[in-house]
């Protein structure tokens, strides 16, 4: 199979510029999603230690709430002052607090913000671990409904240093979705937030029902009860997800994130896409310069072998017409020139040709005219020959002829001679 001069170039700019190009665009994508992995690791990392921080601090400052709160109730000296301030505190805090109890010290309710009957709560650990340490807190309940969770919050209740019992709080930490939203980035990530017993505290999940698993609530509740701090790559039954789990000490809580790695990697496939463009952009210039190269260079050629095939059909006045102003200018002028050496050559060949034939035409006419001669002379000669051999015949007849009659006569003489013997022979005994 022939490849042409315009299909090399083709082939020569695609290994020259376009592979170098993938196998760099390649790498650097590979190394880029890797990089970005660790980043983001990195990233989530830090950022859900930091959502971590962030709702420790709401919760804590509940704690906080409720100790400035007791300072306060202490400069109340009768029930009914402090249950007035009570009520006044709850409802500045409509949405956040859900009732405020104050105990005495020996754990019995002394005033609550609400109509339910007042309890002994000296027997329960909200009261119980505030004479033992300075503040209580427990997670109470989830509703998944309406995503509120509450906890308990106890602080202590002192007076000179004195004792005097508890304020008591069940809050709903509705705005601690606020806390952890500022982590939530990708609406198909997955973040719970349980207690130490695997109990939901809040959850997140994603908008997407496809990235939605009830396993994922499941391995959330395992790295809860084993207060795990990881981040790793785990298989879901959503896919590939990377897991972050942080334990949150100072309230016994684990918070968990599943984030897709699908959407992790979504940069890269930016970087992907440009790499495309980039590789489809080089393709358009690569075709664009070849069609360039080919006027430059395959087109002259072109024509250069045009004329070879018309020249070499016999046409030697024939001119190649090419301006490139290059190298392959040059040569169709040494062509040109060649073929005007061929047809001065020709010119010369047909007029040798001419006079050899003239030469060749006197030259026969000669032999033809000396062929002649000697056909007249070999005629004559044949003849005179012709006539010396009939003489010849004619002599040897006359010679044969004459050999046999000496023959004859030899015998003849030898006959005489042997009957003059056989006489002579006859006649000795009569002597």
């Amino acid at each position: 199979m022939k490849i042409f001069l315009k299909e090399k170039f083709l082939i020569a700019i695609l290994v020259l510029v376009l592979v170098p190009l993938l196998v760099v665009s390649l790498l650097s994508y590979f190394s880029a999603r890797k990089s970005l992995m660790e980043g983001i690791k990195n990233y989530n990392e830090i950022l859900i230690h930091g959502m971590g921080i962030a709702i420790e601090d709401t919760v804590l400052s509940y704690k906080e709430l409720l100790e400035s709160i007791g300072d306060n109730i202490n400069y109340f000296s009768t029930i009914e002052e402090k249950k007035d301030f009570i009520l006044k505190t709850k409802e500045k805090y409509p949405y956040n607090i859900r009732f405020l109890s104050v105990l005495d010290e020996t754990g019995k309710e002394l005033i609550r913000s609400d109509d339910n009957p007042l309890e002994d709560r000296s027997k329960r650990p909200e009261f119980l671990q505030v004479r033992e340490k300075d503040y209580y807190l427990a997670w109470l309940s989830f509703n998944p409904v309406v995503d509120i969770s509450t906890v308990i919050i106890s602080v202590p209740l002192f007076f000179e240093d004195k004792f005097q019992g508890a304020l008591v709080s069940e809050i709903f930490l509705s705005n601690i979705w606020g806390k952890v939203m500022t982590g939530f980035t990708s609406p198909k990530d997955n973040i719970y937030l349980l207690t130490k017993k695997g109990k939901p505290v809040a959850e997140i999940l994603a908008n997407d029902e496809d990235f939605r698993s009830e396993d994922l609530r499941e391995v959330a509740k395992n790295f809860a009860l084993k207060e795990t701090v990881f981040l790793k790559e785990i298989d879901t039954k959503v896919g590939k997800s990377l897991a972050i789990a942080n334990y949150l000490p100072a309230l016994n809580w684990e918070l968990v994130v599943f984030r897709p790695i699908s959407e992790i990697y979504k940069p890269t496939l930016i970087l992907g896409q440009r790499v495309i463009a980039i590789v489809f952009l080089t393709l358009i210039f690569i075709f664009i310069a070849t069609i360039f190269l080919s006027k430059l260079i395959v087109e002259p050629i072109r024509k250069l072998h045009k004329g070879v095939e018309i020249i070499g059909k016999g046409n030697l006045d024939y001119k190649v017409d090419i301006r490139t102003g290059d190298e392959i200018e040059q040569l169709a002028k040494e062509f040109n020139r060649m073929a005007e050496s061929l047809g001065q050559s020709k010119a010369a060949l047909e007029e040798s040709k001419t006079i050899l034939e003239i030469k060749v035409q006197a030259r026969t006419k000669e032999l033809r005219e000396l062929t002649e001669k000697q056909e007249e002379i070999i005629k004559e000669r044949t003849k005179d020959l012709q006539e010396k051999m009939k003489e010849l015949e004619r002599f040897n007849r006359l010679a044969v002829g004459r050999e046999l009659k000496m023959i004859e006569l030899k015998k003849e003489i030898e006959k005489l001679q042997k009957e003059l013997g056989k006489f002579r022979n006859t006649k000795k005994p009569n002597k």
